[in-house]
């Protein structure tokens, strides 16, 4: 019987895989592309504490020092740091080299995998599997359920629960005229209800670009006017499409997150921040606290709920208070018409609050940020004056 199943050979997942590995339990890390990392599901904007938190690097697209906004009515406002704030990457590139740190350690990758469900026996589990039309079993101690935002374990563990979840749809482009070291954002009800749109430059004359909403609202018919008219137009006309993107964003922890050998992390998880949508920092996070949890419970060979519930609050304390923060800061946004979003654009575009912005800006932390603001304007809680409970 092996020691540890993965299931999602993404950061979080291929993360615990090579944490496990090093330490010298046995690993077999399973994923159901044929090609690590493929077809992209993700923007590729991360901060530079990502590569920090992970302990390597990898090529960088461009480095991002601005943001400019684009909103209803008109409104518009352009952020200019005087530090880089986010990298853009090749995402498949980044889950590739992750899942190779795996296996260099010793796990065992087994891609064009699919899970098809387990059930639980003496000792751990036994995961029913498919590679192609064969079908076989694979025993293990612990089963790590780090297969995204609809996932399959949590499902099959009894432990997957209600959530947003939010489509994404989105293109690497020829012909981009964004502004270099910028990311450009769309909001409103027009360009992105319930959401928001961006536009990243990747490299001379290209850039990704994409939108997230919700149902009933359909990204693509978003996307396809991106193209036509509003703002994203100025950026697209005459811009070819070299690739689509499309993925799931799921926001809400999972609660537990944990259950008799079984453990989630990242997407499964809900480790996505409300904010911007990304989670490969947070996905990292909760990667490195399963291992923490499960490896003691692993040694002391009791990987009862019990024995893993230390997990939930490790996730809780180290990233979890920022995603319940985003999730009010999420509310306060949805909540938010069109004259409202065009108001408080504007008024963000005051010296003082700029500059707040600008210098407090953090994709991984975007709380640190609105607390600011909220400092430096006040009358800005008016616009959701429930923005102040996970503050006080």
């Amino acid at each position: 019987m092996l020691d540890v199943l993965v299931v999602g050979a993404g950061p979080s997942g291929s993360r615990t895989a090579w944490n496990f590995s090093k330490k010298g339990y046995s690993v077999v890390l399973l994923d159901r592309a044929e090609i690590i990392g493929e077809p992209c599901q993700c923007a590729g904007l991360v901060t530079p504490r990502t590569f920090e938190y992970l302990g390597y690097e990898r090529p960088i697209l461009q480095e991002m020092d601005g943001a400019r906004l684009w909103g209803p009515k008109d409104s518009f406002l352009d952020f200019q740091a005087s530090e880089t704030k986010a990298l853009v990457i090749d995402r498949p590139d980044l889950d590739r080299s992750i899942a190779e740190k795996a296996s260099d350690a010793g796990a065992e990758l087994l891609h064009g995998h699919t899970y098809l469900g387990h059930e639980k026996i003496d000792g751990g589990i036994k995961a029913s599997v498919k590679k192609k039309d064969k079908k076989f079993s694979i025993e293990a101690k612990l089963l790590v359920g780090a297969d995204g935002p609809l996932s399959r374990v949590a499902k099959n563990a009894g432990i997957s629960g209600k959530r947003e979840i939010l489509t994404a749809f989105g293109a690497d482009v020829k012909g981009y005229k964004g502004r270099d070291t910028h990311v450009d954002l769309f909001v409103g009800s027009e360009l992105a209800p319930r959401f928001f749109g961006w536009g990243i430059p990747t490299g001379p004359d290209e850039g990704r670009i994409g939108i997230a909403t919700t149902l009933p609202h359909k990204p693509r018919h978003f996307f396809r006017d991106y193209f036509l008219k509003g703002a994203p137009s100025k950026l697209l006309g005459g811009a070819k499409i070299i690739n689509l993107i499309s993925g799931l964003i799921p926001f809400g922890t999972a609660n537990p997150s944990y259950t008799d050998n079984v453990i989630l992390t990242g997407d499964a998880a809900g480790m996505a921040k409300p904010t911007s949508g990304g989670g490969i920092y947070s996905g990292l996070i909760s990667a490195d606290a399963a291992f923490e949890v499960a490896s003691k419970a692993l040694d002391s060979n009791n990987l009862s709920a019990n024995n893993l519930s230390e997990y939930q609050s490790l996730i809780s304390t180290r990233i979890g208070g920022e995603l319940t923060k985003g999730s009010y800061l999420r509310k306060a946004f949805l909540s938010l018409n069109d004259d409202q979003l065009a108001e408080i654009i504007s008024i963000l575009g005051e010296p003082e609050v700029k500059k707040t912005i600008e210098r407090t800006g953090d994709l991984d932390y975007a709380s640190l940020a609105a607390f600011s603001v909220l400092k430096t304007q006040p009358k800005l809680i008016k616009f959701a004056p429930h923005l102040l409970k996970p503050f006080i």
